[in-house]
């Protein structure tokens, strides 16, 4: 359940998805998981590596002053 993330590749491989924190979205979202086959749900390589973890955290630390600045207008 999120608005935003920075890994898009999940939402085209596997059952992440952006629906928001609405409840009627939420739910619209898992009746759709639900509804899958679980062999069209496939693995993102990129995701097998042994430091996945620490390029996220490094993609995360690279846009959070920007997105504060342009974004959220902080200085």
């Amino acid at each position: 359940m999120r608005e935003a993330h920075e890994r898009p590749e999940a939402m085209e491989e596997t059952s992440v998805m952006m629906v928001g924190l609405e409840k009627s979205r939420i739910i619209q979202g898992i009746d759709i998981l639900e509804s899958q086959k679980e062999d069209t749900l496939k693995r993102v390589e990129d995701y097998s590596k042994p430091n996945v973890s620490e390029k996220v955290i490094r993609i995360i630390l690279s846009y959070t002053d920007y997105v504060n600045k342009t974004v959220w207008k902080k200085s």
